[in-house]
């Protein structure tokens, strides 16, 4: 009984990081694309961001309502929702993707903020290093909002590029713990 339930946890374990890993490397592939070729029409860029946003957002709010036990992602249905609204408003007004990619990254650095909070709880040595990315990214996100169209999509395709690496490579140490605890 007991193995068949070890089993299925580690299968939904493992498709859960490769997800993860997946979307890691689609945000390391669009912030490729927007720093090295940043006079991309700007309504693709602001497409592009929108369904990133949107499509982040769903999965913050699925993971809250999978994992709404569980103190980590407790704040995964505000930032969702915030997601999703800045994703739609990306797609229908252009014109705003600075704004709106700023306002992303003050998102994406205030939800690190709190993760490195709650894992400083559980005495969980990463909190700092999630913290300080945090802290980080809500102050490009900052920056962000006052720069110019060019160095925005510039910006925010380092800013992809460094979420997404940070992310995969995040993901493969709590695949690398976990195995201790699932084999």
């Amino acid at each position: 009984m007991f193995g068949k339930l070890l089993g299925e946890v580690k299968g939904i374990f493992n498709a859960i990081t490769i997800a993860e890993m997946v979307d890691a490397l689609v945000y390391v592939i669009i912030g490729l694309l927007f720093f090295f070729n940043p006079t991309l029409s700007f309504t693709l860029v602001a497409v592009l961001t929108g369904i990133v946003l949107i499509i982040n957002g769903v999965i913050s709010i699925c993971s809250y309502f999978k994992r709404s036990n569980i103190d980590l992602y407790n704040y995964n249905l505000i930032f969702g929702i915030l997601l999703v609204i800045v994703g739609i408003v990306t797609l229908f007004m252009n014109y705003l993707v600075a704004i709106t990619l700023g306002i992303y990254l003050i998102i994406i650095g205030a939800q690190k903020l709190c993760y490195g909070l709650i894992l400083r709880k559980f005495d969980e040595s990463s909190w700092i290093t999630v913290f300080i990315i945090g802290f980080l990214f809500f102050i490009l996100g900052v920056v962000t909002i006052f720069t110019s169209p060019d160095a925005v999509v510039k910006v925010a395709g380092i800013c992809l590029l460094g979420y997404g690496l940070i992310n995969f490579v995040n993901t493969l140490l709590l695949r690398r713990r976990a195995q201790y605890f699932l084999s």
